[in-house]
């Protein structure tokens, strides 16, 4: 009996170690998934890393800005790591969920909207306000992009390309709306034009790209792996050729869908440090985009070209400055100085495009009022079922 006694004392040490490791485990993970919203302690651990990492070079970003003198750098800090930390993501699907910015965010220099936009209005007032703008004779103007058309980098919202923009054609009745999101393509800008963009019935629609589908041709894609859309898991994406006709195929859609003879499209390539201008801001971390961006360049140009659209080349406009780094906040997005210039350059193009057309849009009241016969007419007797045959 003593045997048996002992032997059973060792069995139930032996759960008890057993359990006692589950149970520390499952600790271990719910912790995990708790601070960092992902199962795995390593993803933790890097999370915390890279978090870290990002702090400290956006840190010796500010310092050198002067439009930051007077910001309280490390408030700022804190409300960039909000909007890219994703804590309070909305879920509207995996594509998203990694290359969004964190929605309602309401700070001193940052401001989201409910899908991560930079806006004060969620969208659905967002669609109100356009919706109204078209019966008082005001044109609507979105802007698409990656975080540089976001206005990352500027030192407050007032001081974005599309705020800017919004203020200075006020005057000639137009308003600007923000729909960019950080680390947007090509591929996510489509998605964002045909889901949300044509509802808040857009007569200027301005796509302004380049930098996030160059990157992707020689970095290797982080979090989500949708550099090129929907092939993004395959091994065409290291396919030079397959990527720049990805590219151009989403920008041909882009420009299909949105062009239309009241509603033009403005695609524009973005400015990147060092490239055709004397910029010296982190040369190093982007110069291997320049030997791509010539080609970048051409295949957005042929694709305006090819459905009757604008095309900007902003990777130019600095080109004659003789200090040109002042515009850069890093290697791609802009300081206040330069997102500016850039919504100066957007503002020309869009008068002129207004001074080419003297009617109004009229497609959206023609579709309100089919939608509304169809709602309206009785389609009673006027289909078969089953029971009929």
């Amino acid at each position: 009996m003593p045997d048996s006694d002992t032997s059973k004392k060792k069995i139930s040490v032996s759960i008890a170690i057993i359990v006692g490791v589950v149970l520390f485990y499952m600790g271990v993970l719910y912790l995990a998934d708790k601070f960092t919203g992902s199962l795995n302690l390593a993803h933790f651990l890097n999370s915390k890393k890279t978090m870290d990492n990002h702090r400290k070079e956006l840190m010796e970003k500010i310092q050198r800005d002067f439009h930051f003198k007077n910001v309280n750098a490390e408030e700022y800090v804190k409300e960039v790591e909000q909007i890219i930390t994703m804590e309070k993501k909305r879920n509207l699907g995996e594509w998203v969920s990694f290359k969004s910015f964190t929605p309602n965010i309401s700070g001193a220099y940052i401001t989201t909207n409910d899908y991560g936009m930079r806006s004060r209005f969620n969208l659905r007032e967002m669609v109100q306000r356009a919706r109204s703008n078209r019966s008082e004779g005001i044109r609507n103007v979105i802007i698409l992009g990656g975080s540089v058309a976001f206005g990352y980098g500027a030192v407050n919202d007032k001081q974005t390309i599309s705020s800017i923009l919004n203020d200075i054609l006020r005057e000639d009745k137009y308003e600007v709306f923000n729909l960019a999101q950080g680390g947007f393509t090509s591929f996510m800008d489509l998605f964002s034009l045909s889901t949300i963009g044509l509802y808040l019935e857009p007569d200027i629609i301005i796509v302004m790209e380049g930098y996030a589908d160059t990157y992707h041709l020689f970095y290797e894609s982080k979090g989500g792996e949708l550099a090129w859309g929907l092939f993004s898991q395959s091994d065409e994406k290291f396919n030079s050729q397959f990527a720049f006709s990805f590219h151009y195929q989403n920008l041909d859609a882009i420009l299909r869908l949105g062009t239309h003879r009241n509603r033009q499209v403005i695609l524009a390539l973005q400015p990147l440090s060092g490239f055709e201008n004397n910029s010296t801001i982190e040369n190093e971390k982007i110069k291997k985009m320049w030997p791509f961006y010539p080609r970048i360049r051409e295949i957005m140009r042929l694709a305006a070209k090819n459905n009757n659209a604008e095309f900007l080349d902003l990777s130019v406009i600095f080109k004659d400055e003789k200090k040109s780094s002042v515009n850069f906040f890093d290697k791609a997005h802009l300081t206040g100085t330069g997102q500016k210039k850039v919504a100066m350059i957007f503002a020309e193009a869009i008068k002129s495009i207004g001074a080419k057309r003297s009617q109004h849009a009229d497609y959206f009241q023609l579709r309100k009022e089919s939608i509304q016969n169809i709602l309206m007419e009785d389609f009673s007797g006027k289909y078969k079922t089953v029971e009929d045959y």
